[in-house]
């Protein structure tokens, strides 16, 4: 999952938004930062989402979709950000809140601990309000760009743009493995963080 599907997993508690989104930041114990508790608890959960994704059946499958079609070693990088594009097209589905009304939630409980975390996330971070990316992600013009912005700061020559193409031409494939994965990890995802209380 990328920053929507992350965000998203957090979205009923809304204390953790912070920690979680700026999860990739902090490699290592969590011993050995200081930060609040609910911080850490948000890198734990981004944590469980990464290593629940990583091992999901459904994902596997996409990933295979994609190395069929000639795209290796960001597979993977390619499905984190279609399946947000996924979910913020069919966001209807998967959620009650208004779409808008959910990225500005997801602003607000940021930009509330946003000088407690990483340097190079807050960067990141400026950049993604700044150029209104959560918006770009439901529509296939919005995600390609998003996708060329991934590529091009990926430090080796990749088809991560050629990862949209092979959705559109498996689309009801990737959608049913998408779907499942939703339901299952929003199911896991509520155990983990009632262990975090």
């Amino acid at each position: 999952m990328n920053f929507l599907g992350h965000a998203y997993i957090a979205r009923n508690h809304p204390e953790l938004i912070a920690g979680n989104f700026a999860g990739d930041g902090y490699k290592g114990n969590l011993d050995q930062f200081d930060l609040p508790k609910n911080i850490i608890d948000g890198i734990k959960l981004h944590r469980f989402i990464d290593d629940f994704t990583d091992h999901s059946e459904q994902i596997l499958n996409a990933g295979h979709i994609f190395h069929d079609n000639g795209i290796h070693k960001i597979a993977y990088i390619g499905t984190d950000i279609i399946m947000d594009h996924f979910l913020a097209r069919e966001w209807v589905r998967f959620s009650t809140k208004d779409y808008d009304h959910f990225i500005q939630a997801i602003y607000l409980h940021t930009d509330k601990h946003l000088d407690l975390l990483d340097d190079r996330f807050q960067s990141m971070y400026k950049n993604l309000k700044l150029f209104g990316w959560f918006f770009d992600y439901p529509t296939e013009h919005g995600i390609r760009k998003i996708l060329t912005q991934f590529s091009n700061r990926i430090g080796f020559e990749n088809d991560l743009v050629k990862c949209l193409d092979v959705y559109l031409s498996h689309k009801l494939t990737f959608d049913k493995l998408f779907a499942s994965f939703l339901v299952e990890i929003n199911e896991k995802s509520v155990e983990f963080i009632q262990e975090l209380q």
